[in-house]
This record gives structure tokens, sequence and C-alpha cells, in this order.
């Protein structure tokens, strides 16, 4: 939709939407079309579209975010597939957090985050003969306590935030998550399985 927009606004020579009705693509009704351009035009609806911009250009990694669309099962499925074992939750979280291509963080927040949450985990494993592919107690010492029902690295499709805030008055169902999540072998649907579920008894307790 955002190409559309910009076509329409290129081909018109104008931002003004009520002049981009009859540049309608070839892929959408053109009555559809008409009612997004009427809708554009509302002076509300611009408001909230600077606001937007405004917000976005403060926030420059969530503009920049490398995983899109895609969830975080599917990352983690892939880089399976290319590691030939299942990623830890770090991997998956540089894979989400790197420019591509490069080994750059888009932020100095996600190299913070995946540079403190790597020296933990060394820390408090050290001796042990493997880590656990994610310890919620470490992630939410490194990211910074959950804001609006998100958990920095996670996307925005699992609401963890009442979990991983309470993670630390909850130590035995956190070594029982730690160790299920770890346990090798486990798929990539598996592991999301572990989370889900736990999720879902961690918050019926604090219900």
């Amino acid at each position: 939709m955002y190409n559309a927009r910009k076509n329409a606004e290129k081909v018109s020579q104008s931002a003004d939407p009520t002049l981009w009705r009859e540049r309608a693509p070839s892929w959408m009704r053109r009555d559809y079309w008409e009612t997004l351009c009427n809708i554009w035009a509302v002076e509300r609806w611009q408001q909230t579209s600077t606001i937007m911009k405004v917000n976005r250009a403060a926030n420059p990694e969530a503009n920049m975010h490398t995983s899109g669309s895609v969830s975080f099962a599917t990352h983690q499925s892939r880089l399976e597939k290319e590691l030939k074992r299942l990623p830890t939750f770090q991997e998956v979280f540089d894979r989400t957090h790197k420019k591509k291509g490069t080994d750059q963080y888009i932020s100095d927040r996600a190299r913070e985050v995946a540079e403190s949450n790597s020296q933990q985990m060394t820390e408090k494993y050290a001796g042990e003969d493997e880590q656990p592919q994610l310890d919620p107690e470490v992630w939410v010492a490194t990211s910074g306590a959950p804001k609006k029902c998100h958990v920095y690295g996670f996307g925005h499709s699992m609401n963890t935030s009442r979990v991983l805030s309470s993670v630390s008055s909850s130590a035995s169902q956190t070594s029982s998550f730690s160790t299920a999540v770890g346990a090798p072998g486990t798929s990539p649907s598996e592991m999301m399985g572990f989370i889900t579920n736990t999720i879902s008894g961690l918050e019926s307790h604090l219900a």
C-alpha cells in the first residue's frame, strides 16, 4: 500500500490524496481505492500520519528493524536449517536486529542488550556443559522492563510481559521453562509450544 500511495503521489505530482483517485493500482478495485483516498484526505488522518512520521524519526530502531512481518518461529526455523541445529534466542535476536549482510546491530540499544545478555549467560552457566536456549530471568535483566505488554526482542506477536516481568519471583517455574526450552533435539515448533504453554500457565497463576 505504501508503494501504491507513493506512486499515486508521484504520478499526480501532488501530496493531496483527493487528486490520487484516478491513480488506482491495477490490483485494487476502483471504489476501494477512492474510499482510501477519501480517508487519507481527512484532517484527523493527516494529523495522525504526521505524528507517526515524527515518532518513526525519533525511534530509528523501529524503522530499521529487520524482521519485518516474519514471525519469531519462522526466523527460528530458517536459522535451524542454516545452522543444522536449534538456534539460541540470542542467535534469533541477532538475525532480526542486525543490518542485513553485516555484523552491525541496527541500534546501540540492540548491541548493548545482545552483549550484556551474552556476558550474563556465560557467567551464569559457567562450568555447565550447555546453556538453555533462553533464560527469561537473564533476558529481562538485560533488555529492561516490559513496555506496553511488549518484551524487547520478542516481536509483537507474543504478549510475554506479565510472564517475564514476574520471572524473578517464579524461580522454580523459570528453571522448568529454561530446562524444557533448552532440551537437546527440541524443534522450533516444540520450542514455541513450550513458550506458549509456560506463558499460559504463568498467566493463569498470576490472574
